[in-house]
């Protein structure tokens, strides 16, 4: 008569006999893990730098942005305009005066959504649909090459001087040679200073928000050099 063997209390392991292979991080009777262990700390990340966008890439981006808001600001701007007629012509009969609202409006209407729509897209992502069609990103200037979300207030500050040649082209459509002139140099100073300046390659807008652009679509060097982003006095 066949016997069953005894089962295993827990003591030796008879000769030829197998145990199955303990399961990842088991711990054993003396409280140590056997099998799989978790692997030890890797490597710390590296930041990568990146270099200073080109000012034909910058110019291609704001382009694209400008005509992004360009559209509903034109259409915003006829409502409005209609609108203040049409209560116009309730209250005093009369039905003229909408050519000479609708630059005001489109105007004003240009400077707000403009400034709204770069301020929101460059606190969330560093980068407005232009930039990222291009594969531009805003960065802190004190980054020296290293990704970063600028204050709030900077960008803003930022966004407000871009369109502000906007604002004051079609408030001054009308007036005398002066106030061409005015405008013509905020452009210059705003969009077009980025062409010479040196070494940040920045406009009046990034001088004042601290800010420089990056072409993170070219990667630099995986670690911490002397990059030429001086600071500015």
């Amino acid at each position: 008569m066949n016997v069953p063997p005894p089962p295993d209390r827990g003591g030796p392991t008879p000769p030829g006999s197998q145990q199955p292979p303990p399961y990842p991080g088991h711990q054993g009777p003396s409280g140590a893990h056997t099998g799989a262990q978790d692997p030890g700390p890797g490597p710390e990340p590296v930041e990568r730098l990146y270099p200073l966008a080109a000012w034909r890439s910058r110019a291609y981006a704001r382009g694209i942005d400008l005509l992004l808001v360009a559209l509903p600001a034109l259409l915003l701007a006829l409502v409005l305009s209609l609108a203040w007629v049409g209560v116009q012509a309730v209250g005093a009969g009369d039905t003229a005066g909408i050519g000479e609202r609708y630059p005001i409006f489109l105007s004003v209407t240009f400077f707000l959504l403009y400034t709204g729509y770069e301020t929101l897209a460059l606190s969330r992502w560093q980068q407005t649909l232009g930039k990222r069609r291009v594969g531009l990103r805003i960065a802190p200037q004190a980054g020296t090459g290293s990704l970063g979300a600028p204050p709030l207030a900077a960008l803003t500050a930022r966004a407000a001087l871009l369109a502000l040649p906007f604002l004051l082209f079609f408030l001054l459509f009308t007036v005398g040679w002066f106030w061409w002139l005015l405008v013509a140099v905020t452009a210059l100073l705003t969009g077009g200073m980025a062409a010479w300046n040196r070494p940040n390659r920045q406009g009046l807008h990034d001088r004042i928000a601290g800010t420089v652009v990056l072409d993170v679509g070219v990667a630099g060097p995986p670690h911490p050099t002397p990059h030429p982003f001086p600071p500015q006095g």
